[in-house]
């Protein structure tokens, strides 16, 4: 007789070792924390790098590059950042006719 044709009952996973799996796992809000802290300390070490292009000892620029190049960074920041502001209703565009 094969295992398909038995009437014996499924494994079954009791509650208590459900909860302890459960906790077992990181919270979500501990999960973001301990992810962004590792994202943002990348982000300040790359700045850094950026801030040593600033020596005129080495590197000559305009008013204007410095304006761009902060300006795309400040545009990224912005953009990032309503990413964690909006909710998703805001992000969603819905069509609608003007008249």
């Amino acid at each position: 007789m094969d295992s398909l044709t038995t009437n014996t009952p499924a494994p079954t996973v009791s509650t208590e070792a459900t909860q302890s799996v459960q906790q077992a796992q990181p919270d979500k809000s501990a999960r973001f924390k301990e992810k962004a802290e590792n994202q943002t300390s990348k982000v300040m070490a790359e700045i850094e790098k950026l801030q040593k292009l600033s020596n005129k000892k080495y590197y000559t620029y305009s008013p204007e590059q410095i304006n761009e190049l902060f300006g795309a960074i400040q545009s990224a920041l912005d953009e990032t950042k309503a990413t964690f502001t909006t909710t998703n209703a805001e992000k969603k565009k819905l069509f609608t006719f003007s008249a």
